[in-house]
This record gives C-alpha cells, sequence and structure tokens, in this order.
C-alpha cells in the first residue's frame, strides 16, 4: 500500500512572513518501515506546491531530468511563501495570501535516493504581516475542510 506522504510539513509564521519546512523525521519504506531523522540525512527538495480547495497558490519543481535543487530541508528551517528557490523553477506564480484552508507539500529525496515528502492541511488567519496559523478542521459527515472562526 502506497503513502501520500512520509512526514509532516511544518508550517508557521516568523516575522509576518509565512514559513514552510519539514518535520524533524520522516518514514522510510524498507521491508520493515522505519523513521530517518532530517539532522541525520542530506534531504533535498525537488518539488513545492501550496494549494486552496480550488487552486494552486504557488508551485515550484526542479525541471525534468535535473537533480533536484540546492535547498536543503532541514529542522527550523523556512522557506519563505513566494520566495524564488536556487535549482527550481516556479510553475505557479505565487497568489497572494488569503484567509482560508490551505496545503503544503513538499516533494524531496535524501542522499540514499529514498522518498521524503511532507504534508500539511492548515488555516491562514489574518492578514498581511500579520498571519496567524491555525488547524483546518474537517466538517462531520462530509470531505470539507475549514477554518475556526
Amino acid at each position: 500500500m502506497s503513502r501520500h506522504h512520509d512526514g509532516e510539513a511544518r508550517v508557521w509564521v516568523n516575522d509576518g512572513v509565512l514559513c514552510l519546512g519539514a518535520a524533524e523525521t520522516y518514514e522510510v519504506s524498507s521491508f520493515l518501515s522505519s523513521s530517518a531523522r532530517l539532522d541525520q540525512n542530506q534531504v533535498d527538495l525537488y518539488a513545492l506546491q501550496v494549494n486552496q480547495p480550488s487552486t494552486q497558490a504557488w508551485e515550484l519543481s526542479a525541471a525534468q531530468g535535473k537533480k533536484p535543487s540546492a535547498v536543503r530541508l532541514e529542522p527550523g528551517g523556512c522557506i519563505e511563501y513566494g520566495q524564488p528557490l536556487a535549482g527550481l523553477e516556479t510553475q505557479v506564480p505565487p497568489r497572494p495570501l488569503a484567509p482560508g484552508v490551505y496545503e503544503v507539500f513538499l516533494q524531496a529525496s535524501d542522499q540514499k535516493n529514498r522518498r521524503a515528502w511532507f504534508y500539511k492541511r492548515f488555516c491562514l488567519a489574518g492578514e498581511a504581516g500579520a498571519w496567524m496559523v491555525t488547524q483546518a478542521r474537517r466538517e462531520d459527515g462530509t470531505q470539507s475542510w475549514h477554518c475556526d472562526e
């Protein structure tokens, strides 16, 4: 059975800027599943997506056939929303942020060529320069997600 993602993405606000990153551990596929640590591996990003329910907000990826980018995922490392990243091409330019439900998906691989994909659904509240990240909640009995007011 395949997994959608291997670890949790992290989303937070630092000095008014939306930061994207990865949790400290991720699952690795093998005969017996186990965890790997970000700080003990060289995990390089090759694609990033930020989506709203019906719209892509921002997407970057390495050119077809190119090596992963020079962007290394590290514990506590902040990828600033909308900023260009070395070695990744813009597929969807960053849209202005607005309050609501978002998903972030970071696709990376480590030095052993193991998949390291990180995902999180979250809510963004507030306004530019004063964003807050909160938990997204699933509406009972539906596939819809919402933010607490």
